[in-house]
C-alpha cells in the first residue's frame, strides 16, 4: 500500500498521486483529502495510522510493504507514521517537519507542537533503516530547510536529494521522476 499525504492547500488527487497511479503497478493507494484546519492533528494521524495498521495486519504473504509519500505538511504526518511503522518506506517532499513554524496563524499550533513533541525526541535512527528519502527544493519559498528540515533528520542521514531551483510546490521534473523510480524500483 502507498499512502499519499498532501500538503496544507492540496487534496488527495494531486500530482504525486497521479504520478503514482501512472507509474506504480500492483499497489493499493490511499490518498485522502484532509482538513488540516477543521480536524485535530491527533485525529488526522489516527485515521492514517488505522489505515496503515489495517493494511499491514491484512496484507497477503508476499504483498508489497507500506510506502508513505508526504508533501509539505503531509510530510509531517508521513514522518510521524514512519516513526510508528519503521518498516515503511517514506518519501518526504519539502517536508514541514515542524509545521507550527511556517504555518502559525493557519493551524492550531499548540496541538501540532504537542504531536511534534511525541515524536521529536525518538532515537536519531528511528524510522530510518535506510528507507527514508527526503526531496527538497533549494529555492523553497515556504520552508527554510537548513533550519527547519535538516536538523530534524536522523543523524548521519544520507538519502537527501536537493533539487536545484525547486520551489515549494516541487514539480515532478525528470530529475524527481528518476528519484521516485529508483525509490520504488
Amino acid at each position: 500500500m502507498i499512502i499519499n499525504i498532501h500538503g496544507f492547500t492540496g487534496n488527495g488527487d494531486n500530482s504525486k498521486y497521479r504520478w503514482l497511479a501512472a507509474n506504480i503497478r500492483n499497489r493499493e493507494f490511499f490518498s485522502p483529502t484532509l482538513d488540516y484546519c477543521g480536524r485535530s492533528p491527533e485525529n488526522i494521524l489516527r485515521q492514517l495510522r488505522e489505515r496503515a495498521s489495517s493494511y499491514l495486519a491484512n496484507r497477503p504473504a508476499g504483498a508489497p510493504g507500506l510506502c508513505i509519500l508526504g508533501s509539505s505538511m503531509g510530510a509531517f504526518f508521513a514522518r510521524c507514521l514512519n516513526l510508528r511503522f519503521p518498516e515503511a518506506a517514506p518519501v518526504l517532499f519539502n517536508p514541514a517537519l515542524a509545521p507550527f513554524l511556517p504555518l502559525r496563524g493557519y493551524i492550531d499550533c499548540k496541538a501540532y507542537l504537542a504531536l511534534f513533541a511525541k515524536f521529536a525526541y525518538m532515537d536519531d535512527d528511528a524510522g530510518d533503516n535506510g528507507r527514508l528519502h527526503v526531496i527538497i527544493g533549494d529555492a523553497d519559498e515556504v520552508i527554510d530547510h537548513e533550519r527547519m528540515t535538516k536538523p530534524l533528520l536522523p543523524q548521519g542521514f544520507k538519502q537527501l536529494y536537493v533539487i536545484r531551483g525547486g520551489m515549494h510546490r516541487l514539480e515532478l521534473t525528470p530529475e524527481v521522476d528518476g528519484i521516485l523510480k529508483s525509490v520504488f524500483a
